[in-house]
């Protein structure tokens, strides 16, 4: 086993489990409550990564042992292939960027506070992010999505597609998260919404709920959409509670007995794949119709760009689960 490092001024060499020598960590570094999650997360991998039938190194049995370059490395590794997940994940099971960034940092602090120097090759960037919208687009937007909500004889899904946007631009909500919004979320009054933020690093990141206040123009369009969407679910049979409901038939991803695709009728919740597409084409006419008007930037067509430029609050969110104590 290579030398070990000079321990940290009051730490001693971690030749304790890497879960307990986690735990001290924690505790002598004070480190905040989602470094903490993470630290937890990755020392719950490593302590499982030697059950794995891959790693070399599976008689380590200390923090120490567990730290080393040879042990580091294969960890990695088998992470980066998603062969440490503990539940089953659909489609590519490969570890995320930021997910990896994740544990290079922390795999460094848990070596730091026992003076031993971790060398994470390769370390992942940063995710590069697409082009953002300027807060005058966004306030230009919410008084057009005002403005065009309150039209006599507006579509159903126009009248949607603005509140939507209106929602999104105030709250900075994921799709999935604003797919799960329901009436009960809303203040009376449409002064503000209840979003429950579920961070996509689930493993690391626990779900947190939190009050927003609504703009004025934001308040207008959903004043107008839940007008229409009463007239959508009352033929159907009880109530949905979600607050984003189909306006037209769809099918449902079934085949009946003829092999005929099953219809749904409208009122139907709207799912996050729908309500991607119901945010692009809010855009394209959005786009055309300010286009040219002083100080306009054109909005990007993809959901996540928008999400990314609303509030310094969502930045922050995704920075501290990508790097920052």
């Amino acid at each position: 086993m290579p030398q070990q490092q000079p321990a940290a001024s009051g730490s001693t060499t971690p030749n304790a489990s890497i879960e307990a020598w986690t735990e001290r960590v924690i505790a002598e570094r004070e480190v905040s409550k989602a470094r903490a999650r993470q630290l937890r997360w990755v020392a719950g991998e490593l302590a499982l990564v030697r059950n794995h039938e891959e790693f070399p190194f599976r008689d380590a049995g200390t923090a120490a042992e567990m730290l080393q370059p040879g042990a580091i490395s294969a960890y990695l590794d088998l992470a980066a292939r998603g062969e440490l997940r503990r539940r089953a994940k659909a489609g590519d099971a490969r570890a995320t960027t930021a997910s990896m960034r994740i544990r290079a940092d922390c795999l460094k602090i848990l070596g730091e506070h026992g003076g031993i120097p971790v060398a994470v090759a390769d370390r992942p960037g940063l995710p590069e992010l697409r082009e953002t919208v300027d807060g005058p687009s966004r306030s230009q937007l919410r008084d057009y999505l005002a403005k065009r909500a309150g039209t006599a004889g507006a579509p159903a899904g126009r009248i949607r597609l603005f509140a939507l946007i209106g929602v999104a631009l105030d709250t900075g909500a994921r799709v999935g998260e604003l797919a799960a919004l329901t009436l009960a979320d809303l203040e009376d009054d449409l002064s503000a919404v209840r979003v429950v933020r579920r961070p996509q690093a689930r493993t690391v990141s626990e779900a947190v709920e939190e009050r927003v206040t609504l703009s004025d123009g934001t308040r207008a369009a959903l004043k107008a959409w839940l007008e229409v969407r009463e007239t959508l679910v009352q033929p159907l049979h009880g109530t949905p509670k979600a607050l984003w409901v189909s306006v037209s038939p769809n099918h449902a991803g079934r085949l009946n007995v003829e092999g005929e695709a099953i219809r749904r009728p409208p009122g139907m919740p709207l799912m996050p794949r729908g309500m991607q597409r119901a945010y692009t084409r809010a855009v394209v006419e959005a786009n055309m119709a300010l286009a040219g008007s002083p100080g306009w930037i054109p909005l990007p067509y993809r959901f996540e760009q928008l999400r990314r430029a609303v509030t310094d609050r969502v930045k922050r969110e995704d920075d501290e689960q990508l790097t920052a104590e």
